[in-house]
This record gives C-alpha cells, structure tokens and sequence, in this order.
C-alpha cells in the first residue's frame, strides 16, 4: 500500500499526537515513587493501541485489537502483581494504562478531539487526586443533594418533556425551555465544584471569578454586605464585584457558542470589546495594589435547586415569549425594552433566548447581539445600585466609576456595530 505526501503527513500526526497524549498522562505516573508505569510505559500504551486500530482499520484484520488488548492487559496485571509485594495498593494507575490504550485507538478511529479531550481529562484526574479527595470528604448531605438534583433536572425531567412548539408565534417549547435549565444549571455546577476544590480562602480575583461563575449577583450582594460592616473591604469587594460582573461576558458567550454557533461568529467581536472595556478597571485596581488583600468567599448555597431550576425556565419561557411578542407588535423597540427589564434581573435568560430566535430566524442577528450587549449594560446599571445600596457610598462610587466605561463602551457597540 502506497500512501501519497498528504496521507503519510497525517499519518505521522496521528501517532504524534497518540505519543504525546500517553507520555502526558504517564508524566503525572512519573512523579510517584512507586510507578510501577511512567512517561515511557504510557506512550507506548496509546502508540499501541493507535497502531493496532489503524492496522485493524488497514487490513481488516479486526482480531488484532483484541490480542493487542490482552498483550497489555497482561503485562498490566503482571507488573500490578510484582508491586503488590512492595506494599502498593490501588488500580489507578493501571486503570488509566486501560484507558490511555483506548484513548489510541481512539485517535486514530477519530473523533480526534474527543481523544485529546479524554487525555486531558485523564492527566487531570489523576493529578488532582487529593483536591477529589477532599471535595469527596467535605462532600456533606447538601453538596451531593445538589449533584442528585442536577441529575434528576438533566436525566429525568428533560426526556419526558415534549418537543412541540406551544402558544403564540411557537417560540415556547417545553423541551428546550428545560434544556436552558440544564445548560444553566450545568454551568453554575461548574462553578460551585471549582469553588469547593479552591475552598474559601482565596484573594479578590480568585473569588470574583469564581463568583461570576456561579452567580455574579449573588457574589455583588455578599461582598457589599461585608464591606458595609468594614471599609477597609472596600477596594477587595469592588474587585471582586467587578470580575464577577466580567465574567458574566464569556459566561454568556459559552451559553450562546452552544445554543448557536453562528450567531457567536457574528456577535464575538462586540463581546470581546465589552469583556476587554469590563477588564480594564479590574487591571488598575489590581496593579496599583488596591484590592489585592486575601479575601474569603461568602458562603456559597447550592446552585442546583429544583425551586430555582422552575423559576429560571419559568423567567426564560416569559422571555423568550415576550421577545417575539415585543418584535412582532412593537419592532426594535419592544425587544429593547424587554432586553432593559430581563438584564435587571438575569442575563443568561435573554442571552439564551435571543441565541435561540436568531438561529430560528425570529429576529436579525444584529438585534440579537444588542439586545444581549443592552442586557449586560442593564445588568452593570442593577449591580452598580445594589454595591451602593446594600454597601456603603465609597463602594457604591467606585464600583459606578469602573462600569462608566464598560457603559460607554458598550453603547458606542450597540450604536456602531
């Protein structure tokens, strides 16, 4: 078989990139004392399993990646049994050797990503072994309660939903309400198992980003709070209420990549220049020192609750409604005025729902993306009243000072984009 430049240079990328996935998830093995598989054991683990699924894949002959399987499982258990002798317990190495092997085959059957993907994801968990442990320690009635109730939110309700347009103009549609739920819900999950394994004692960046993860709001009221009772928080609560603020940005613009991709290629550069004008005042705080004292995280409730999962699907459904009723009746200015009134309260709701009109054809592309960038200048306008209100008037006049700009910024975007 004769293979042209093209196909030789791929095929070359193919094993590369099987060698590397295997030596970086064998670099973490590396660092153990007794390893019984290391940088070189795990790349030739996925070379091997890449090369027998392409001479498989090439020949036809099927019954090489069985015997290739055994041959490694063999040498696996052999060298987990010589290892048992010197006191070693577990099967995590061995475990990733067996997954390493199908993360191979796997690059070269494709999809290429998903094994890239799965390698990281492997080096990641065998690395963060005591951060998993700790979050499984401190893993309380409550915290598994909220894994259970995103899964009830994700695998039980959501299939028995159906998947028909419902109402006037046909933009409810149960299903794809809950599926907002779920995105949602999934990302605020995200954010409180990164605040758990960080843990609550972290400086204001590191606490304004993993607020806005999870709630930027609910990180602006908590941070006032306490600057209320202690001035001196001032300049610490302000970074953290404006990165949380920021990162509501790529925040939605994560919403928006998985609602509709095509929308994203056309609004990212407006989000961009708004994410960069919300950075700007988060950049002077932190290089002129101010701000920069270690802060503790408020407490942080469980962001998977059935009750909010309602009123979430509840608000977008509203939404979602009020949009086409506010186009179809009113044109441009009735979606303004609902993107006003949503962003006060919730971005995610408006951000999923012009996605969703955009890709159906409901609305222009263009107005979706100023009605997402006039909801996030609506949300700055709520956060900026809540610091001064349920804060103190120095907090409430220097976190109004760092959105100006955005503010500015983010008008010159809706009126010349």
């Amino acid at each position: 078989m004769s293979l042209d430049y093209t196909e030789l240079l791929q095929l070359f990328k193919i094993f590369a990139v099987s060698l590397v996935l295997g030596g970086f998830i064998g670099l973490e093995r590396e660092r153990k004392a007794m390893r019984p598989l290391g940088i070189r054991s795990f790349a030739f683990i996925s070379g091997i399993g890449t090369l027998a699924a392409y001479v498989a894949e090439t020949t036809e002959m099927l019954w090489v990646l069985p015997a290739a399987f055994l041959v490694i499982g063999t040498l696996i258990v052999i060298g987990h049994i010589g290892y048992l002798d010197q006191g070693r317990r577990g099967l995590t190495t061995e475990l990733a050797a067996v997954m390493t092997f199908g993360i191979g085959i796997l690059v070269q059957t494709g999809p290429l990503e998903l094994a890239v993907a799965l390698g990281v994801t492997t080096a990641a968990l065998l690395h963060f072994k005591p951060q998993l442990h700790a979050l499984a320690d401190h893993a309380g009635g409550k915290h598994m309660y909220a894994m259970l109730q995103f899964a009830m939110v994700a695998f039980i309700v959501l299939p028995v939903l159906p998947n028909e347009p419902y109402g006037p103009f046909n933009v409810v549609n149960p299903r794809n309400i809950w599926l907002m739920v779920v995105l949602v819900s999934g990302i605020n999950l995200a954010g409180y198992v990164a605040y758990k394994l960080i843990g609550p004692q972290s400086g204001g960046a590191v606490a304004g980003l993993l607020g806005g993860m999870i709630s930027s709001t609910a990180t602006t009221f908590s941070f006032a709070r306490r600057a209320r009772s202690a001035s001196s928080f001032n300049y610490v609560a302000a970074l953290a209420i404006i990165l949380a603020t920021a990162v509501t940005v790529p925040r939605m613009a994560i919403e928006i990549s998985i609602v509709n991709q095509q929308f994203l290629r056309y609004a990212w550069p407006a989000l961009l220049i708004v994410f960069g004008a919300s950075l700007v005042p988060f950049a002077y705080l932190w290089f002129s020192g101010r701000g920069r004292e270690d802060a503790e995280m408020p407490d942080v409730q469980n962001p998977v609750q059935l009750g909010a999962a309602l009123i979430f699907g509840a608000i977008y459904g509203i939404v979602t409604l009020a949009m086409a009723a506010g186009e179809y009746y009113y044109g441009e200015a009735g979606t303004y005025l609902v993107s006003v009134i949503s962003g006060l309260t919730n971005v995610d709701a408006i951000t999923l729902s012009s996605a969703r009109l955009a890709g159906r054809g409901d609305i222009p592309m263009a107005l979706a993306q100023d009605v997402v960038v006039i909801a996030y200048l609506s949300n700055l306008l709520m956060k900026a009243v809540l610091a001064a209100i349920v804060g103190n008037r120095r907090l409430g006049k220097i976190v109004i000072a760092s959105f100006g700009l955005t503010f500015v910024v983010g008008l010159a975007v809706i009126v010349f984009m």
